[in-house]
């Protein structure tokens, strides 16, 4: 069963959201005010995109109950603005009126927003429930299971997605964070084919990335051993799946000095994937940021949010075919050029 709960939002077309200008000029003798509230047609274009047409931006909640445990999604669209459209997954929720800061231009161009959860019931034996930030065997098993189970999880949504008509079904993203970027890598190897990730401060090694929470001063258990069921779900071990990962389009942006998710971990994952990406090695790149640990820059989220997406699932257009290696040096140091010059003549070189 498949309930549905909508509230739409018009968007609010109020002048005082421009910028005005106050002029004064001369004219016959006399000085006269004009009050201008564009200046350029191309910012005023912009606006009237922002502003996603004259569709509204509309909010469901979605709940899955044919099938146990329930599952919850909130989504945010304009409708109309594309056939198709394009989904950005997450762990999570929405506000009822107002979407994250980082997506505003994405759902004003036709992405469709789906944070999801799932009602998976809490361990019987409350000895096992993990505690939050006590990083101990619990909470070890508690992200190996996450990862596990999100997998599995997405193939639900995915099925409703594209039972709903309005949705491209080619074109499914995830955007995450930490503990909701980490679920996303098993997602993108053990799930419904994703056309692209973005995750942030996440990793794809499981194993190795559990191993960094002694050195990293972080472990707080009783032993140095995982619990057996942790050690059968890491069978399912993101690293370990890579081979099924591509043509989905990869992006980690890592802190260099992050000790919670330690980025050599994210780095492996990547080199393990790396084999299987030679036809389109654009598709898989990590970003790291030097002098910065778990928590990035605060404007990072939206810039490459919006950079992978429009790259690997616009709206209208398709993603960029694979670029052909350099034959030589020289063609090598002329894909460096930003402009018309060529660097030999920068240089003044013979």
């Amino acid at each position: 069963m498949v309930i549905v709960d909508e509230f739409s939002l018009k968007p609010q077309r109020r002048y005082g959201n421009l910028p005005v200008f106050l002029f004064e000029t001369k004219y016959s003798g006399n000085m006269k005010k004009m009050v201008l509230s564009l200046a350029l047609v191309s910012m005023f274009a912009h606006y009237i995109t922002a502003l996603g047409g004259n569709s509204e931006l509309k909010f469901e909640t979605v709940y899955l109950t044919n099938a146990a445990p329930a599952a919850r999604l909130d989504l945010a669209y304009r409708p109309g603005t594309v056939k198709l459209h394009p989904a950005i997954l997450m762990i999570g929720s929405l506000k009822s009126n107002q979407p994250p800061d980082w997506s505003t231009n994405l759902v004003n161009e036709g992405y469709l927003l789906v944070a999801f959860t799932v009602d998976h019931p809490p361990d019987s034996d409350t000895a096992k429930r993990p505690q939050w930030l006590y990083f101990d065997e619990r909470f070890a098993h508690s992200y190996v299971l996450g990862g596990y189970r999100a997998a599995t999880d997405v193939e639900r949504v995915a099925k409703y997605l594209t039972s709903r008509g309005d949705v491209n079904s080619e074109k499914l993203g995830w955007l995450g964070s930490s503990s909701t970027g980490i679920p996303g890598l098993a997602v993108a190897t053990r799930g419904p084919r994703l056309a692209a990730i973005v995750a942030f401060v996440s990793t794809g090694a499981y194993r190795q990335w559990l191993e960094t929470w002694k050195p990293n001063g972080l472990w707080r258990g009783k032993s140095d051993m995982l619990w057996p069921e942790t050690e059968t779900l890491l069978r399912y071990d993101p690293i370990l799946h890579v081979d099924k990962m591509f043509p989905t389009a990869v992006l980690m942006v890592n802190g260099a000095e992050d000790k919670v998710v330690d980025p050599k971990t994210a780095r492996k994952f990547m080199d393990a994937a790396r084999p299987y990406y030679r036809s389109d090695p654009e598709r898989l790149r990590l970003v790291l940021y030097e002098g910065f640990g778990h928590n990035l820059p605060v404007d990072i989220i939206r810039m490459y949010a919006e950079h992978w997406f429009h790259l690997y699932m616009h709206p209208t257009e398709p993603p960029p075919l694979p670029a052909k290696d350099a034959e030589n040096l020289t063609e090598s140091v002329r894909r460096t050029q930003i402009n018309a010059a060529d660097h030999k003549k920068i240089i003044r070189a013979e």
